[in-house]
């Protein structure tokens, strides 16, 4: 029998906040006061630990909640938690050079109501090249200030996103809207690669359900804020002190929207 990795529960549990594990397992979450909010849970931020509110028994550290969210046992939940936030075998490693792949036209790409032009301008695009997203429809990927990050890919098969170990998301799109008056918000790149073939390209994506903090701050600088989100009160209530923010309910998916529904949402904008 192979000697079972020593995990210190007391350590992991208060090196690693909340804060990021919501935004690692996407989980949508509003801050109010020293707690963080979402669905069936409430953090208490000094302490770092959480509890819900229809069951007394559900209660504790990040290990807790991972254990819970991720229908695992307690061992296997810290193993997760060190894994990604605590390991230190990547660190000595050499960083490697992020390649540039050949993205190439997928018809995929067309039924999500993306032009040429727009594809070859915001760089997507199926990779046959032997990569970590070879076989899927990646998006060349930069941070806040422009420099090419890394790619993030999608499987027209399962309808499953891949994000590179380590990944840290950005506000998809932001280096390219200058503009502070006001801008356009998706959960979906494709959505917004969608948007910006309408002309409309003040619009950035979240790349997911949740919002960071580091997208938060980026938001907080626009005045006006047109979301597009299934579940937009959490994001609402951590934008509205700083900027005027709209979000229609939507009555289907963006993606199954014509060009001229979509364009009655944004108009007004």
């Amino acid at each position: 029998m192979s000697k079972q990795e020593f995990l210190n529960f007391k350590e992991i549990s208060l090196a690693i906040t909340f804060e990021d594990v919501l935004n690692w397992l996407n989980i949508p979450f509003q801050r109010k006061d020293k707690e963080l909010r979402g669905e069936g849970f409430i953090i208490n931020i000094d302490k770092n630990l959480f509890f819900c509110p229809d069951n007394d028994e559900l209660k504790g550290s990040v290990i807790n909640f991972v254990s819970h969210y991720k229908k695992v046992d307690l061992r296997e939940a810290a193993t997760l938690l060190k894994g990604e936030f605590l390991s230190k075998k990547n660190e000595t490693k050499p960083k490697r050079d992020i390649p540039n792949l050949t993205l190439e036209w997928h018809p995929y790409i067309q039924e999500r109501g993306i032009s040429e032009e727009i594809y070859k301008e915001y760089e997507l695009g199926y990779v046959k090249q032997r990569s970590v997203v070879a076989g899927r429809i990646a998006f060349k990927i930069y941070g806040y200030f422009g420099k090419h990050i890394g790619y993030i890919g999608y499987k027209e098969e399962d309808g499953s996103w891949f994000f590179p170990k380590g990944f840290k998301r950005p506000l998809y799109n932001a280096f390219r809207v200058k503009d502070p008056k006001s801008v356009i918000v998706t959960v979906d790149p494709f959505d917004t690669l969608k948007i910006a073939s309408l002309g409309f390209k003040q619009v950035v994506s979240l790349l997911a359900n949740s919002m960071t903090s580091e997208q938060e701050g980026q938001l907080k600088r626009f005045r006006y804020i047109l979301l597009f989100h299934p579940k937009p009160e959490n994001i609402v209530n951590r934008l509205y002190t700083t900027s005027f923010v709209k979000a229609p309910v939507l009555s289907k998916p963006i993606k199954e929207m014509s060009d001229n529904e979509l364009k009655e949402f944004i108009k007004p904008a």
